[in-house]
């Protein structure tokens, strides 16, 4: 049977070795590990520990509150805090000396070894591990609190695990009182009530930050609520997208139907003129249609600018399925469609789906019906590809101006959206010529979700 361990949270190195001296000259058989004050909550869901050595203070943080929160994960875990000021608590038993060496200290270890019968001294469970892994490695900010608010666990992607442990809130957030008062209100909503406060978007102007935050509670191992779980998500570079691209519909949109209304002045006058010439039918038809075809397109124009924009959700998915997906509402028989390579995207979907929608059909369109057509992941994105006759324009990128069109029958405005799209999303859309000859949208600067 392997010795007990008795873990100390120290930034020294050699302080283990000299508890572990003081042990061994006391004739207490156990191992001493040591944990640095910034990992001390993963160390307990990841090593078998019979007892806690906290000194008063850790790296100039209050080792009292280190122990509340380990006491708060394992409540029955014997701890001991040493030092002169050292204070007894609930669960925690004080050795006031600072030595690590003192006969006090290794004896009241030794009592604890003896009494020890902690969940920390079995072996980590597979569970534990994954819990542990995650609060080790998500840039999200993760946090688990006690019915009283505590935290007893907490990831370092926002603050350092020591500035909070075993603290609420109010006792050390960079917050103001505002932002504090409704995390408090979040808090016991979960906690009294057991229910679950999900995507809450919030904002604290002393971080000067936007929040997304999700809490549930927490129920222990016999059924009893003891807690909250959450998770935290700093948002503030999705919400500054947010407002620009607010903006710049705005303008866009006066844009818009500004240019709508003085065409409709110019074709009022040109009909009013077309009303006065006496000429061959035909001709005076052709002209009527192109007038009213102009009239449809102005009130298309009118009927966009003036709607309200979808709210802007990037999700992540894959290239392929949302490829698929939209390949398979088009209805294409004779073209062909092969997916070469994929990748993970960040992208609103129905953004996505338009996005995607108008490149495929613009190859089809141009390629002809038996076109065969490409998607594949770049480094930095992806393309969409066809053996079509390419594109017959200097410079290419005249295709994505608003209005357009190779062909009288399109609009001119299917390029100009999917351009439109990629900017939104922050992305680069250009045109060049395929491997095969024909035409090729390659999209970069996509960010590859973690």
């Amino acid at each position: 049977m392997s010795p007990p361990t008795v873990l100390l949270i120290t930034a020294e190195t050699a302080a283990g070795k000299r508890l572990q001296a003081a042990l061994e000259q006391a004739a207490i058989d156990a191992t001493v590990e040591t944990t640095d004050p910034e990992c001390v909550d993963t160390t307990l869901l990841r090593t078998a520990v019979d007892c806690l050595v906290v000194p008063v203070t850790c790296g100039g943080m209050a080792g009292g509150h280190l122990a509340e929160a380990a006491t708060g994960l394992y409540p029955k875990l014997p701890v001991i805090m040493y030092g002169s000021e050292a204070d007894r608590g609930e669960h925690i038993q004080a050795v006031a000396d600072d030595d690590l060496g003192s006969p006090e200290l290794t004896a009241a270890v030794g009592a604890a070894l003896e009494n020890s019968e902690t969940m920390a001294a079995r072996p980590a469970s597979r569970p534990e591990t994954i819990l542990a892994t995650m609060f080790e490695r998500y840039s999200e900010h993760l946090y688990v609190k006690d019915d009283d608010r505590h935290y007893l666990l907490l990831n370092n992607s926002s603050y350092a695990p020591p500035e909070l442990l075993g603290r609420r809130d109010e006792d050390g957030l960079p917050a103001g009182a505002t932002y504090l008062d409704a995390a408090r209100g979040d808090d016991l909503q979960v906690i009294n009530d057991g229910t679950d406060i999900l995507d809450i978007h919030e904002f604290s102007p002393s971080m000067g930050k936007h929040l997304r935050t999700s809490k549930v509670p927490w129920y222990d191992e016999t059924g009893e609520l003891a807690g909250l779980i959450g998770i935290t998500q700093d948002i503030t570079d999705q919400k500054e997208r947010e407002r620009l691209l607010r903006q710049q519909n705005e303008r866009l949109r006066k844009v818009a139907l500004l240019a709508a209304h003085e065409l409709r002045n110019e074709l009022q006058v040109s009909t009013g003129h077309l009303s006065q010439i006496e000429a061959d039918g035909e001709h005076i038809g052709a002209v009527e249609e192109s007038i009213d075809r102009l009239s449809s397109i102005v009130d298309k124009v009118v009927s966009l600018a003036s709607s309200d924009s979808p709210e802007f959700e990037p999700e992540q998915q894959w290239l392929s399925t949302v490829t698929w997906d939209v390949w398979s509402s088009l209805s294409l028989e004779a073209a062909s469609l092969e997916v070469t390579s994929d990748r993970r995207l960040l992208a609103d979907p129905e953004s996505m789906r338009l996005f995607l929608e108008i490149l495929l059909s613009n190859a089809v369109e141009h390629g002809g019906p038996d076109v065969a057509i490409r998607v594949g992941a770049t480094s930095s994105g992806f393309f969409v590809a066809d053996d079509g006759p390419g594109v017959d324009v200097s410079p290419p990128e005249r295709v994505f101006e608003a209005g357009y069109a190779s062909e009288k029958q399109n609009s001119g405005f299917g390029l100009y959206i999917a351009n439109r799209t990629a900017k939104e999303h922050g992305w680069s859309l250009s045109v060049d010529d395929s491997e095969d000859g024909g035409a090729r949208f390659t999209v970069t600067d996509v960010e590859r979700p973690d």
